[in-house]
């Protein structure tokens, strides 16, 4: 292979490489007729955690298919008013 080639073949592989990082790719839990970006609900919690006024060092989002709701905690403590109603997202 001459250096030309080499060169155009190492070009094309780090476009190919740039490119293949670009891909987005996104989670969905489905639940009968609701489908929810996984993104989507981490968002969520994160605002009702800011919106409640506390801080958090760590945040454990569960996804309830059969109530189609996330429960959530803040550094392992949880309290009845930790949930987000996923069919309003």
């Amino acid at each position: 292979m001459t250096k030309q080639a080499t060169k155009t073949t190492d070009k094309t592989m780090k476009k190919e490489k740039k490119t293949a990082r670009k891909a987005k790719s996104t989670i969905c839990v489905e639940m009968g007729d609701l489908s929810v970006d996984v993104s989507g609900v981490r968002d969520a919690v994160k605002k009702a955690v800011k919106a409640q006024g506390l801080d958090a060092q760590e945040l454990k989002v569960y996804i309830n298919t059969a109530e189609q709701a996330a429960y959530y905690t803040i550094d392992g403590q949880g309290d009845e008013s930790f949930r987000i109603d996923l069919k309003e997202l």
